[in-house]
C-alpha cells in the first residue's frame, strides 16, 4: 500500500497539508506516486514551501499566474507527469505560494494538486496561529501531519511550533510532556488540525516517522483521534520505500 491508497485518494483531488513533521516529504511523495500511475500532478503551496534538493521534477516559476498556468498546461501537453509550480523564490530553497484562484485553476489541469498550506519551522508538531492555515477552498482533502518524534518531548519551542497555541487549546502548561493524548486533542480540535477545513472536504491525520520504537505512542494517538471523530488516520514513515505502517479507519 502506498500513501495515495492509505489516504483514500480518488482520481481527482486537491490535497492540502497542514501541521508539521513531514508535510513536504508527504506532498512530494504523493506527486511521485501519481506519476507512477501515469497521472499528472502539481506540487505547490498556498503558503511558502520548500523545494527539496535533487527532486527530479521540473520547477516552473512565474510571478504572472496566468503565464504560470499556461506553462503548466504546455508541460502536461508535452508529456510531463508532474511539476512544481511557484510564483517566485524566497530565501534559501523556499518558494512563494500561489493564490487560491490559481490553485483552483490547477485543479482543472491536473488530477492531483498537492498543496503545502502552512509552515512549521521544521518542528514535528504545531498548532496554527490566527492567520493560519491558508487552506485553499478548492481542497478536497486536508491532511494534518505530525511527526511521532515529538512524543515524550517538552512542550516548548525546541520541539513544537507555536507551543503557546498548543497550551491555549489544551489547557496544559508550557514545558509539559507532549503525550499522544495531547497531540490527538490538538489535531482533532476545530482550531487545531481541523481549522479552516473547507465545507465538504475530507479530513485525515498522518502520523509520520512512526518507527518501531515510536509505534506504541503513534497507535495510542491514532486511536484517540478515531475516538474524537477523525475518520482516517495513517501511520507512516514517508521517506521509506514502503511508507505506510498502518491505517485506522477510512
Amino acid at each position: 500500500m502506498d500513501l495515495t491508497q492509505a489516504l483514500g485518494l480518488g482520481e481527482r483531488e486537491v490535497v492540502a497539508f497542514v501541521g508539521g513533521g513531514g508535510k513536504t516529504t508527504a506532498l512530494y511523495r504523493l506527486c511521485r506516486e501519481a506519476a507512477e500511475r501515469g497521472r499528472g500532478a502539481v506540487a505547490t503551496g498556498s503558503a511558502r514551501f520548500t523545494l527539496p534538493p535533487g527532486l527530479g521534477a521540473p520547477l516552473l516559476v512565474d510571478a504572472d499566474e496566468a503565464r504560470l498556468l499556461a506553462s503548466v498546461r504546455e508541460r502536461f501537453a508535452a508529456g510531463e507527469l508532474w511539476l512544481v509550480a511557484s510564483t517566485g523564490r524566497a530565501s534559501g530553497e523556499r518558494l512563494l505560494p500561489l493564490s487560491y484562484e490559481a490553485i483552483a485553476s490547477l485543479a482543472g489541469l491536473a488530477p492531483l494538486v498537492a498543496v503545502e498550506a502552512c509552515g512549521s519551522a521544521l518542528r514535528p508538531f504545531k498548532a496554527p496561529a490566527e492567520h493560519e492555515p491558508v487552506v485553499p477552498p478548492a481542497a478536497t482533502v486536508v491532511v494534518a501531519v505530525v511527526g511521532a518524534d515529538v512524543f515524550g518531548r517538552r512542550l516548548d519551542a525546541a520541539a513544537v511550533h507555536r507551543p503557546e497555541r498548543v497550551a491555549a487549546l489544551t489547557g496544559v502548561e508550557l514545558g509539559a510532556t507532549v503525550t499522544p493524548a495531547l497531540v490527538a486533542q490538538v489535531l482533532a480540535h476545530a482550531e487545531g488540525g481541523r481549522k479552516d477545513v473547507p465545507p465538504g472536504a475530507r479530513f485525515a491525520v498522518l502520523i509520520n516517522k512512526a518507527s518501531p520504537d515510536r509505534l506504541a505512542a503513534a497507535r495510542e494517538a491514532a486511536e484517540r483521534l478515531r475516538a474524537a471523530g477523525v475518520e482516517r488516520v495513517v501511520l507512516a514513515q514517508a521517506r521509506e520505500k514502503e511508507p505506510v505502517v498502518d491505517v485506522l479507519g477510512g
